[in-house]
């Protein structure tokens, strides 16, 4: 079993169009989690056994289309913090009609993250001793996005299959599937995901 993390951190395949429009409380175009819509066919389409968690936060609650796509055992919804656990979850809840079972915390390190995100202090948010969802970061991961920016794919893929055989959990932003960041160093992972998914069996 492939144990797959995915922080949907931006709703749009733009980073610049995605800061404007969260920061500004806007939705608007047919390109909304664009990339999350790509890598989960990748997955439904996967020949290894696979589990995705998507950490989804409030500005990219998945639509219709991507529900319907992460309708089946291989996806599991969960909940990327922002800023308030607690209605966070409600909502994440309401809009999905799932029941939420893990989280993560969205790090903001960056002052326009911070911007983005109306967090005006890198500091995480408080979790409630009494909050009903359990942490994903409790277990071992490795970034895929961040191991695909630092090396080529054929040692990206070697790497990412060491630490999947010991039995950590893979992790990426689907923003990072095409492109490469330039400040954040992450990407492009795509190919390798789907190496690693053997959705191209001899690549």
């Amino acid at each position: 079993m492939i144990r797959i993390r995915i922080d949907v951190d931006y709703p749009y395949p733009s980073r610049i169009r995605s800061f404007i429009y969260t920061t500004l409380n806007l939705w608007a175009g047919n390109d909304y989690l664009n990339n999350s819509k790509v890598a989960a066919k990748m997955i439904n389409q996967a020949r290894r056994e696979v589990k995705a968690y998507w950490f989804f936060t409030p500005k990219t609650i998945p639509d219709e289309e991507l529900l319907s796509i992460i309708d089946n055992p291989k996806h599991e919804v969960a909940l990327h913090i922002v800023n308030n656990p607690v209605e966070e979850m409600k909502q994440l809840e309401e809009k999905t009609g799932k029941k939420i079972n893990y989280y993560t915390i969205h790090g903001t390190a960056r002052v326009l993250a911070r911007v983005m995100w109306k967090r005006w202090r890198s500091k995480a948010p408080k979790i409630p001793t009494d909050f009903p969802l359990q942490s994903f970061h409790q277990f071992p991961t490795i970034g895929i996005d961040s191991v695909c920016y630092l090396h080529p794919p054929d040692e990206a893929l070697d790497l990412i299959e060491q630490r999947i055989r010991a039995g950590d959990v893979i992790y990426f932003h689907p923003i990072w599937l095409f492109q490469r960041g330039t400040m954040n160093h992450r990407g492009p992972c795509g190919n390798v995901l789907k190496r690693i998914l053997e959705n191209e069996r001899g690549n």
